[in-house]
């Protein structure tokens, strides 16, 4: 690159200082090279950062320069060393050289695709700019010049047209293909095949008139454009992979303007041509006849490529209306279309005495598949159960995606509301069937709500709320199912989304609180530790049960923030009974299974833990055996990295999964939790269930916990049965956070947790 610079300025100095004097006509004719090989060697390099036709293309550049080398060496050979005239010459076959593969460069540098080549426009394009370009430069410099050889003027001529051609070839690709290499650094380019040009067409008048002159400030112009082309070479190098998306050229907006302004240009060459030609379409000379013919041809090719623009604007412009009536994921009609059509097909209805119905459909626990696969098999899952959904209606029949999981289906033109209920149990029947995807079978099933006009409304929002109302009622049961809308709905379903509203916001608004209930030993009564326990008071609602706000926030995707909340006010609690004198206070929380399997969810325990200065013991995180089979071996994992802070495990609601038995041996854990069921049915059924429960923990190493223990009988049986610890309102109920103190001053000293692993 410095080769480059120093040869464009050294020429340049030369030039200058040789004016008017007699310079040496072979440094004069050599003083050209080291340029053009600096250029053709900058040009070879920036094939090696290239691939397949494109560094070919860099390639051709590269061979271009270096046949123009030759065919100068030649030049200088005829110029100072023998008698024959050096122009016309076998010089020009290697000057013409550069172009030929100037040419090809470009066309494997550009990298039009196959659909650009194709297009119409382009080629259009490529006539017109071409023609015009042509039609001026004849006009303007070719015809009012003297032909400079007096046998073969030809070739002084193909020299500025060549360059001319080159110089729209470029201009044209740039357009086309902005992300090209051809448009990157594009000055630099089009400077260097300006300068060609112009030093070209400036010889061609001065050979003839034998004006030239070695040391004449047009031989700077061909340096300096071989330097322009080297710049180009050397800064275009590529910011990305092959692979990625190439940078975009600033002016890579302005291109698709100009693109639009082609057609002008060719009208305003035509508009020249009849303005400045006199006699344009009655004059007998062949030249003049050229001209009309050349106008007429640029007025229909710019007319024609106008209508063109016109249909590909038209058929763009109905595409992107399509787009925008249609859900980008699965191809269904969106939210936005879905109220048009169901408007239409109610008016449609009532004018033929007919009847219509919106099927609200919510795919069950699909989140799961989100959470544990996935966004990407989540689409692939829900792309399909749409396209099954759609097989099941008819064609005119519409179905479009509310957003999330959710589908609506109109059924227009039906008997009554019974055929809607056949079309319900058809959907529940094609999306129940397993999914295949990636070697893993997804199972689904749905929730449907029908509304049926005009019985349950003749407005296409109160439709679709109606059977939103009724998909809720099957969401509140069993699942799976499909109901029809009633107004008794709306005073059963009202409360349910009053809670959803509310439950939006209210940790922000502090609503929540802790309540801490003792876990008691069951042989001394001492405490052993605290649950921590989740309450929620909402000043529109009041008092809301955790089984009816907890799994409305595993559902709305609230339970993660809610979740570290907890953590991290259960983690402050402690700390300050614990500085307080407490110091081998023990506090349990609750881990929702969707907070457990995130990612983070270790890293965010430790975080809390360090920035309360709390060891590992006080901290018991208790998680429900569904939650860990799951992915029993992720499961592990996470456990043993807890545990290996100090952290123990407890298993909450022990029993009442279907796989307890067989998984707890593998399960990394310190504590059983008897489910509270199994307690409260001892006295009526005996206790051999939670007698084999204790001795199978007993056996494992494993604390055994009973839960919702009432009666001092119930508590006389457990210690019998050597189950250490307690909890229930026997001993005491929850308390607020603030009432601990008390609680724990009342009572004896805390008992010291076991060791992990013990």
């Amino acid at each position: 690159m410095g080769l480059l610079l120093l040869s464009g300025v050294a020429h340049l100095l030369w030039t200058l200082l040789n004016q008017g004097g007699h310079p040496s006509q072979l440094i004069g004719d050599l003083i050209f090279l080291p340029a053009y090989l600096s250029a053709a060697a900058l040009s070879w390099r920036r094939s090696a950062s290239f691939q397949g036709k494109v560094a070919w293309g860099w390639r051709f550049f590269s061979f271009g320069l270096l046949s123009w080398s030759v065919g100068q060496l030649y030049f200088t050979v005829l110029d100072n060393f023998t008698t024959i005239a050096p122009y016309p010459s076998f010089a020009d076959v290697g000057y013409f050289g550069l172009a030929l593969c100037f040419a090809v460069g470009l066309w494997l540098v550009g990298d039009i695709g196959k659909g650009q080549r194709g297009d119409v426009r382009f080629t259009l394009d490529a006539v017109m700019i071409s023609l015009a370009t042509g039609v001026l430069y004849w006009n303007l410099i070719l015809k009012a010049s003297s032909h400079p050889f007096e046998f073969q003027p030809w070739i002084a001529l193909a020299y500025p047209l060549a360059d001319l051609i080159l110089l729209m070839t470029a201009v044209l690709i740039a357009l086309w293909s902005p992300h090209s290499p051809v448009a990157r650094r594009f000055p630099m380019l089009g400077l260097g095949l300006l300068l060609f040009l112009v030093a070209d067409a400036i010889y061609q008048t001065q050979a003839g008139t034998l004006r030239y002159s070695a040391a004449g400030m047009l031989n700077v112009l061909w340096t300096l454009g071989a330097v322009s082309l080297g710049c180009w070479a050397y800064f275009n190098r590529p910011s990305v992979s092959q692979d990625a998306v190439p940078d975009v050229p600033r002016w890579s907006e302005l291109a698709e303007a100009i693109l639009t302004l082609l057609p002008s240009f060719g009208f305003m060459v035509s508009l020249w041509l009849l303005m400045t030609t006199q006699g344009l379409f009655t004059h007998t000379s062949k030249a003049v006849q050229g001209a009309a013919l050349c106008a007429l041809l640029l007025i229909s090719l710019g007319l024609i490529r106008q209508v063109l623009s016109l249909r590909m604007e038209l058929g763009l412009r109905r595409k992107l209306q399509g787009q925008a009536s249609l859900d980008t994921l699965t191809g269904v009609f969106n939210r936005r279309q879905i109220t048009e059509r169901l408007a239409g097909v109610i008016r449609k209805a009532t004018q033929h005495g007919t009847s219509s119905a919106v099927l609200f459909i919510d795919l069950d626990r699909f989140k799961r598949i989100n959470d544990a696969f996935g966004h990407r098999t989540g689409d692939e899952v829900l792309t399909e159960a749409a396209r099954r959904i759609g097989r099941c209606i008819r064609d005119h029949d519409s179905i479009a995606r509310m957003g999330g999981d959710e589908f609506v289906v109109i059924l227009s033109r039906i008997r009554d509301a019974q055929e809607a209920g056949l079309v319900a149990q058809r959907i529940l029947h094609a999306v129940s069937r397993p999914i295949l995807l990636n070697d893993q079978s997804f199972a689904l099933t749905a929730s449907i709500g029908i509304a049926v006009s005009p019985d349950d409304g003749q407005v296409g929002e109160a439709l679709v709320h109606h059977a939103d109302l009724a998909m809720y009622q099957v969401k509140k049961g069993s699942r799976n199912g499909y109901q029809f809308y009633s107004q008794t709905l709306v005073v059963d379903v009202q409360p349910q989304l009053k809670i959803e509203a509310q439950l939006l916001g209210a940790l922000e608004r502090g609503e929540f609180q802790l309540h801490y209930q003792p876990l008691i030993e069951l042989k001394s009564g001492r405490i052993h530790s605290l649950e921590c326990l989740l309450r929620w008071v909402s000043p529109v609602l009041g008092a809301v049960s955790p089984a009816t706000f907890i799994p409305l926030a595993e559902e709305r995707g609230l339970i993660v923030e809610l979740g570290s909340w907890v953590l991290r006010q259960a983690a402050e609690h402690v700390s300050t009974w614990r500085d307080a004198g407490h110091t081998q206070l023990c506090v349990s929380v609750n881990i929702s299974p969707v907070q457990f399997e995130q990612p983070d969810f270790v890293a965010l325990v430790e975080s809390i833990l360090g920035e309360y200065h709390l060891p590992g013991q006080a901290l018991l995180l208790e998680l429900t055996e569904g939650s860990l089979i799951k992915d029993l071996a992720a499961s592990n994992v996470k456990l043993a990295q807890l545990r290996a802070r100090g952290i123990r495990i407890g298993l909450d609601d022990f029993g009442t999964g279907f796989s307890s038995l067989s998984y707890l041996r593998q399960l990394q854990v310190d504590i059983l939790k008897i489910d509270r069921s199994f307690i409260s049915a001892m006295e009526g059924e005996g206790s051999a269930f939670v007698q084999m429960i204790v001795q199978l923990a007993q056996h494992l190493g494993l604390t055994t916990v009973a839960e919702g223990i009432e009666t001092h009988s119930q508590r006389v049986v457990l210690t019998a049965l050597n189950c250490e610890i307690g909890q229930g309102y026997l001993f005491c109920r929850p308390q607020p956070a603030d009432a601990i103190p008390f609680l724990l001053r009342s009572h004896q000293h805390v008992r010291v947790p076991e060791p992990v692993g013990s």
